[in-house]
């Protein structure tokens, strides 16, 4: 693998890895010089999933030279029978096989994260791989620009590890979706505190997207008599919601249609009530302030919401020309949900105007 960063875009490539890091321990990298290279981080829990995709067109060069080495990482040769189809399908086609490799390889982001991170004046990132001491290395190269006419060269070399990479199972199929900016999203979620879990409630015939913070004890299993620890700390917990009129989205359209089975809520028809793990949402957009930032995109950033029904994941996916970005979150079931459900009325009168309204339970 050998790519270079244009100055404009490595604000936004570095804030990608700051952003895995607070997803998983590890980042996964795939390459190929046709594909781009991929980003990919899962949680301990496996209940987040984040990926960042950058095209060819992201990178001023972006290679993988003939003789890429093959020590830890995993190198597969590709044909280009995985790319065209061929009219001839004999064995002599084989001979057609070009010299570009695909690349993989896992690397610990609590190192890298650290290092490879948004600096001033840098007027490129390199990226390769090399071999040393018969173990693969990934270099990322800073070249730093300082007066009077001086370049700074800095390199970060990281270990690799050989990987099959991740990938999340989600579908869009029959999936309800909304569509808004990462700052409304974000505005939604910023003002809830002191909470790892967050509710999203949409609500179809009131047109009201509200989001609320979820504690262990909002569940239906921490209302049993055994429960009395968890019954005893609700009287400490911060409650807070936020809403919004879906006026306020890009695009909203619900699916109102569905037929009733056993794997699915009453009200699936009506709204959905979506529990999903606050802090890996809130990175994922935050990385935004930093992509809107940088030059790479001149296209106007909006984020697609994917949803079902509680139990269900939910995606949230942006893509541009240069990239494309996506998170899948896991939901807590919905015969789980307890009073979240029922005390969901309020938001519709507190928080018509999109205001935030803070409710202590404490007696």
């Amino acid at each position: 693998m050998d790519v270079a960063i244009p100055s404009h875009s490595v604000r936004a490539f570095c804030a990608s890895l700051g952003c895995l890091s607070r997803v998983g321990k590890d980042v996964y990298m795939e390459f190929d010089p046709l594909d781009g290279l991929a980003l990919r981080s899962l949680n301990d829990a496996k209940s987040a999933y984040a990926c960042f995709r950058f095209e060819p067109s992201f990178f001023e060069r972006c290679t993988s030279p003939p003789s890429q080495p093959r020590a830890s990482g995993r190198n597969r040769r590709r044909s280009q029978h995985s790319r065209k189809r061929s009219v001839n399908h004999d064995s002599d086609s084989e001979s057609d096989d070009d010299n570009e490799w695909r690349f993989s390889c896992r690397v610990a982001l609590r190192a890298l994260a650290a290092v490879v991170r948004p600096r001033k004046h840098v007027a490129s990132l390199a990226i390769t791989s090399r071999v040393t001491h018969s173990a693969l290395f990934l270099h990322f190269e800073f070249n730093i620009q300082a007066p009077p006419n001086t370049t700074w060269r800095v390199t970060h070399r990281v270990p690799v590890a050989d990987a099959n990479g991740v990938s999340a199972v989600s579908s869009k199929d029959d999936a309800s979706e909304l569509v808004a900016s990462p700052q409304t999203l974000l505005r939604l979620l910023d003002p809830l505190k002191n909470t790892l879990e967050a509710a999203f409630r949409i609500r179809n015939q009131e047109r009201l997207v509200a989001a609320t913070s979820f504690h262990p004890t909002d569940s239906a299993s921490s209302n049993a008599p055994n429960n009395a620890i968890l019954q005893a700390a609700a009287s400490t917990f911060l409650k807070t919601e936020t809403g919004i009129r879906v006026d306020e989205l890009d695009e909203f359209e619900f699916r109102d249609d569905r037929a009733i089975a056993d794997n699915m809520p009453d009200y699936v028809n009506d709204k959905a009530v979506l529990v999903f793990p606050l802090k890996e949402t809130r990175a994922f957009l935050s990385y935004f302030k930093t992509a809107t930032g940088s030059n790479f995109s001149d296209e106007p950033l909006h984020v697609s919401v994917w949803f079902h029904w509680g139990g269900k994941p939910f995606t949230m996916e942006t893509k541009t020309t240069s990239f494309s970005a996506q998170l899948v979150l896991a939901t807590l079931d919905y015969s789980l949900l307890g009073p979240l459900e029922d005390n969901s009325a309020s938001i519709e009168n507190d928080n018509s105007s999109g205001r935030a309204t803070s409710v202590a339970d404490k007696e």
